[in-house]
């Protein structure tokens, strides 16, 4: 079970969710991607860098059972 959910408004006002709590982070990085690769990935990393500077990581565990987890500038959250 994940903690984290992937959503995209339209500007029709609708939703699309193609990530919801819940289900496994392995299937999160399975959306954006096939499991058909050489050889499989530890993590996925989304990183975002700040107006300020900063650098915001979410960390996304190529596992079934495993969390996502988030840095700032190296310290975890």
């Amino acid at each position: 079970m994940s903690n984290i959910e992937v959503t995209l408004p339209a500007v029709d006002g609708s939703l699309y969710c193609p990530h919801e709590f819940g289900e496994s982070c392995k299937l999160a990085i399975h959306t954006l991607i096939s499991d058909d690769f050489a050889a499989p990935p530890q993590n996925m990393v989304i990183e975002v860098k700040t107006e300020s500077g900063k650098s915001v990581k979410v960390y996304v565990p190529y596992d079934r059972n495993l969390n996502a987890s988030v840095t700032v500038d190296g310290e975890a959250l």
